[in-house]
């Protein structure tokens, strides 16, 4: 559909295309969780039940869902349905437009854009996790190193991830940070390489040491040294973004550290690195691992992160990167391009 047309649409009936970016969802929502009640879709959509009963009620005459005892599924012809609905979706909704301002003003390769806001949608964090996913295997290679950070988001890329034979080596970017063993970096590539069956290596060094501890723990841990160095020689890297301040407090920095990086106007934090808006690094955390100052050596880079909240930390991050792919949702996007 022509884009020309497509603008007509949106003039002349706005309430249509409401009416389809909402069947969309709730199809989208049925493909995660089906078989769902309606009580738990309207929930999940953010609609009423009154709502979502009408547009599935008008879903199931189409042939694309049916109704069972045990809730709502998608037909075989919805689920066939989904990958060009969700292109329509994006073009409805001006994506592939945003996808391109973003992606020249940041410099980078591509960027892409998922549906909703991982603020306040469990189903966008899916689709970025999905879609970073994706990504990553059209990109594994028998022996291609791969360095992937922790987190929640990078955790959902691995769940993500299809079952293949690639064979890579996966490793940490950074040493490790938090309590949550699932969210932490160790735990995420061994997890990405029993699905590529590939081999994974561990580096056990905490985030957030002094450089003259980080040294004595190298020093001492030859096994670390091997695996960091190998980090370094990554052709792949994932990893995620967070806010200046969350970060802040999840490494356990002291008030006065705390302080002083909002002094120094930190909004974003990845691979060890604080960000301010204009994109310069302001702050440095001693960590074994590949730094975002030295991310342009590695050939195929994917930074993941959505949701409003995280919009300054994105943009902030992105402009100090200026490298590869950004996956990010509707939500972060387009308050983003507010900010540029």
């Amino acid at each position: 559909m022509k884009e020309k047309t497509l603008n007509v649409f949106r003039k002349i009936a706005p309430d249509v295309m409401g009416t389809i970016k909402e069947r969309y969802l709730l199809l989208r929502h049925i493909s995660d969780a089906e078989p769902v009640g309606r009580r738990s879709l309207a929930a999940l959509s953010g609609l009423s039940e009154r709502v979502v009963r009408a547009h599935v009620d008008v879903l199931r005459r189409s042939g694309l869902v049916r109704f069972t005892t045990m809730g709502i599924a998608l037909e075989p012809e919805g689920r066939r349905l989904m990958p060009d609905l969700l292109e329509c979706f994006l073009r409805l909704n001006n994506v592939d437009d945003m996808q391109r301002r973003l992606c020249q003003h940041l410099q980078l390769k591509e960027v892409y854009i998922v549906p909703g806001d991982c603020d306040t949608d469990k189903a966008a964090c899916e689709e970025m996790g999905r879609q970073a996913a994706l990504l990553l295997n059209d990109l594994l290679t028998r022996g291609a190193i791969v360095a992937i950070s922790g987190g929640s988001t990078m955790a959902e890329v691995a769940r993500c991830l299809p079952e293949s034979t690639a064979g890579p080596v996966i490793v940490p970017a950074r040493g490790g940070i938090g309590n949550h063993v699932e969210f932490q970096a160790n735990y995420i590539a061994a997890n990405v390489a029993v699905k590529t069956h590939g081999t994974y290596r561990m580096v056990h060094i905490p985030d957030g040491l002094s450089q003259s501890a980080l040294h004595l723990m190298l020093d001492a841990d030859e096994q670390a040294r091997e695996n960091v160095a190998l980090a370094q020689k990554a052709q792949i890297v994932l990893f995620g973004i967070g806010r200046a301040d969350t970060m802040a407090k999840r490494r356990g920095l002291t008030t006065i550290e705390t302080h002083a990086l909002k002094e120094l106007m930190a909004c974003g934090e990845s691979l060890g690195c604080y960000c301010s808006l204009d994109g310069h690094v302001v702050h440095e955390a001693s960590n074994a691992g590949i730094s975002l100052k030295d991310i342009k050596k590695h050939p195929h880079v994917i930074a993941v992160a959505g949701g409003t909240s995280k919009a300054e930390a994105i943009l902030a991050v992105m402009r100090a990167c200026r490298t590869g792919i950004l996956v990010t949702d509707e939500g972060a996007a387009e308050q983003i391009l507010k900010m540029i």
